[in-house]
């Protein structure tokens, strides 16, 4: 295990690549300070250009929202500066904060857009989420398929072209495919969504036919709808920090309001539901990292917190899973606190992580260093 110079990304984060010692991400963020934004916005006017008012008086584009911060700078950006006319389209939760509730109803009432959601069948969700996260320790599989499939699938019914995607995450923050691009079409291979359709249906306890709204259209689907989805971060400099301030002047409140989590360095990210969460905090167990540090690293890359300033936030923040998001992914799933811990011991890495008599895991690692202690003792 080997951390970012630059920011405190570790290289067991899969996908994610070094060059000599600096990670891919901070790679990519630097690309975008000698990037002609000028000819990005020139092509983005053109794209726009070609959609507006092409659907006579109606929608001519669609916009995949969450309600979350990035979804208003999305909305902010497309409707207000480009003077589109988008749909906006959404998915359900596991369970909703009444911040993001309120955040979702400021995104249309504020923006004045219409919007489609999908509210999932409660018990394929619960059922799903129980099973993914016992059987691959994604608890929120079935969600982000949904969120994949669905705009894709609405956008299309609509009869229209363009959607909108806020961000790539592998290019942003380290993935399999590093590469820059504005077609957010592959985007389902970005593994956050595994393809393994099939292992949900052996024991019968899931149907096909209860699955079916999850699955993304066929590339043969897209081309014959001509479906053009794309990432704005292409064509817009890209810094979910500025986003969340832009998303203020809109109306976008924190979780504070509601909430104080722990284990996070912020309030206002992923903040619509806190059995969602469950799912972030799984990369402590399995990579040895997890909100804190993903959200350090950026701050280091804004220029707002140096390298130094940020280890001791992440070690005390990283490790932390608050009571609340076990409570409400519990009561979600029907699971008890004894059965959810038993399932989230098997998802620690070993190589990463001991386990005292007591069940208690302590990290082999020291933050921001990497290097495992060899000589490892559980006192």
């Amino acid at each position: 295990m080997k951390c970012c110079k630059k920011c405190l990304m570790p290289d067991t984060r899969p996908g994610i690549t070094f060059e000599n010692d600096i990670c891919s991400p901070c790679i990519n963020f630097e690309k975008q300070k000698s990037t002609d934004w000028q000819s990005r916005m020139d092509e983005f006017k053109q794209l726009c250009n070609k959609y507006k008012n092409s659907n006579g008086k109606g929608y001519d584009c669609a916009i995949a929202v969450s309600g979350g911060k990035d979804s208003h700078f999305q909305v902010y950006y497309v409707k207000e500066v480009m003077k589109m006319n988008p749909v906006l389209l959404g998915v359900g939760n596991l369970d909703w904060t009444e911040t993001g509730r309120k955040n979702l109803e400021n995104l249309s009432d504020t923006f004045s857009c219409d919007m489609i959601m999908f509210n999932p069948n409660r018990n394929v969700a619960r059922k799903m989420a129980k099973k993914a996260f016992t059987e691959i320790g994604s608890p929120t599989w079935y969600i982000d398929s949904l969120i994949y499939a669905f705009p894709y699938r609405m956008t299309m019914q609509l009869g229209l072209k363009l959607l909108f995607y806020g961000e790539d995450v592998n290019y942003t923050y380290g993935g399999k495919y590093n590469e820059e691009k504005p077609s957010a079409m592959f985007q389902s291979k970005n593994d956050v969504v595994k393809p393994i359709w099939d292992k949900w249906l052996e024991d019968g306890e899931i149907k096909e036919k209860e699955l079916s709204a999850a699955k993304q259209p066929t590339m043969e689907e897209c081309e014959k709808n001509k479906l053009e989805p794309v990432y704005l971060s292409y064509f817009v400099p890209w810094n979910s920090h500025h986003n969340y301030e832009v998303a203020k002047r809109y109306g976008f409140r924190h979780l504070d309001h509601e909430y104080v989590r722990e284990g996070t360095l912020e309030n206002y990210n992923q903040i619509d539901s806190l059995g969602y969460l469950i799912n972030q905090y799984l990369k402590y167990p399995k990579y040895g990292h997890s909100s804190a540090t993903e959200m350090a690293s950026r701050w280091i890359r804004y220029g707002m917190k140096t390298r130094e300033e940020m280890i001791s936030f992440v070690k005390e923040n990283d490790k932390k899973l608050d009571q609340g998001i076990v409570d409400k992914f519990c009561d979600f799933t029907h699971m008890s606190k004894k059965e959810f811990w038993q399932i989230m011991d098997k998802w620690y890495n070993t190589d990463l992580f001991g386990q005292d008599d007591d069940g208690i895991w302590h990290e082999k690692f020291e933050v921001g260093m990497g290097q495992l202690n060899h000589n490892f003792i559980i006192v």
